[in-house]
């Protein structure tokens, strides 16, 4: 397939992913549930890149994406279609500029994994976000007992951060696997426990962006 057809095809997908979110919000689900449903999906982003011809559409997509994100609270005072997207994952202690983080880190590692000779670090630490990230939030909101914050962070639970750091992990060995990189498995483990401790140290929104770079400059 063309890189044209492949920036379709994934534009798509994204279109999807923003659907299902406002149609899990109509259904009644909260918006910190349908962010963690984002973050699990937007992973699968990575497993396409062996799948480009070249470097410059699926860079050019991500950052194409990057501002249309950061656009959207602007859109929203005039569009009531885009105002109901952004209800339906922000509130319950979610912010819009999250996501606008995300699509900055997606972005920056998309760029260093495609003009890299080895993107399996790149991959790894958008995985680590999109499985630790998504996990962590969904098994701390429910199952949290054990509760910390630090200053300017959001209130976390080690049950969560615990979560972060064993699917965190589980990303890292994913990305190791598809991009055929070798580490040993303590560097795989330092790499889950940082991803861990830079998601409940983080400012507010942050680690969506600090969480990938830190689990990028371990392993890269």
């Amino acid at each position: 397939m063309s890189d044209v057809g492949l920036a379709a095809l994934w534009l798509g997908v994204l279109g999807g992913g923003l659907g299902l979110a406002v149609t899990l919000h109509r259904m009644g689900v909260r918006a910190t549930v349908v962010r963690d449903v984002l973050h699990l999906g937007a992973g699968v982003w990575v497993f396409g890149w062996p799948f480009w011809n070249g470097v410059t559409a699926p860079i050019a997509l991500t950052l194409g994406a990057l501002v249309a994100l950061a656009l959207v609270p602007a859109v929203a005072r005039r569009s009531r279609r885009v105002r109901r997207l952004m209800v339906s994952v922000t509130g319950d202690d979610e912010r819009w500029g999250g996501l606008v983080l995300y699509a900055t880190a997606s972005a920056t590692l998309t760029a260093i994994g495609l003009l890299s000779r080895q993107p399996a670090p790149a991959a790894a630490g958008l995985l680590a976000l999109a499985l630790g990230d998504g996990l962590g939030g969904a098994i701390g909101s429910r199952f949290g007992r054990h509760t910390f914050r630090v200053p300017a962070a959001k209130r976390k639970s080690l049950e969560g951060s615990l979560t972060v750091a064993l699917a965190g992990t589980l990303g890292i060995v994913i990305a190791a696997g598809y991009f055929g990189q070798t580490w040993s498995p303590s560097v795989v483990a330092v790499a889950g426990a940082v991803a861990a401790a830079v998601e409940a140290l983080s400012p507010r929104g942050t680690d969506n962006v600090a969480v990938p770079l830190a689990v990028w400059a371990v392993l890269a």
